[in-house]
């Protein structure tokens, strides 16, 4: 791959154009070079650890900052652990696409904002807002990686309020 790049590099010097220099998230993938087994590995481990401290914070239930606290970094780490299937510059690119930008917006804005009360506010009610806030703007995540489903949950969510909800 390096090698076909340099060819092009040296290609475009040729025919007298500037070689792109790769920007700051570029190069970041060209540094975090990893194998597909390491990737899987990396994928494996940050999955499990998340889904992990996502499902400990359920024995903080009746201490809801620690709930909070425990829940929001697994979903940190759940994020982090997709970045090793496709690099860091490629789910970035992924998150803040159109379609998923609101989404990807306010999921991460919960996120910091959990910690944030959590951590700094120390307010149990506001962090379970931010938690539920979290939730939905995940799940619309995620449905936006499969065909329709935002369109079929649109209309029987509306179906369901007696509402007309236009695409």
């Amino acid at each position: 791959m390096a090698n076909a790049q340099s060819a092009a590099d040296r290609m475009k010097l040729l025919m007298g154009f500037e070689p792109k220099e790769p920007d700051f998230f570029e190069g970041l993938d060209e540094c975090v070079t990893l194998s597909k087994e390491q990737r899987l590995y990396g994928f494996l481990f940050c999955a499990a650890l998340g889904i992990f401290l996502s499902l400990m914070s359920s024995l903080f239930i009746f201490n809801l900052g620690m709930f909070a606290f425990f829940y929001t970094l697994g979903n940190i780490i759940s994020l982090f652990s997709t970045a090793f299937l496709v690099g860091p510059y490629q789910q970035l690119e992924n998150m803040f696409t159109v379609h998923r930008l609101a989404a990807t917006c306010i999921y991460l804005f919960s996120l910091v904002m959990t910690l944030v009360v959590v951590i700094g506010l120390g307010n149990a009610a506001l962090a379970l807002i931010c938690i539920f806030i979290q939730s939905l703007a995940l799940v619309w995540y995620c449905l936006s990686y499969i065909p329709y489903a935002r369109n079929i949950v649109k209309k029987t969510v509306g179906a369901c309020c007696g509402v007309d909800i236009e695409f």
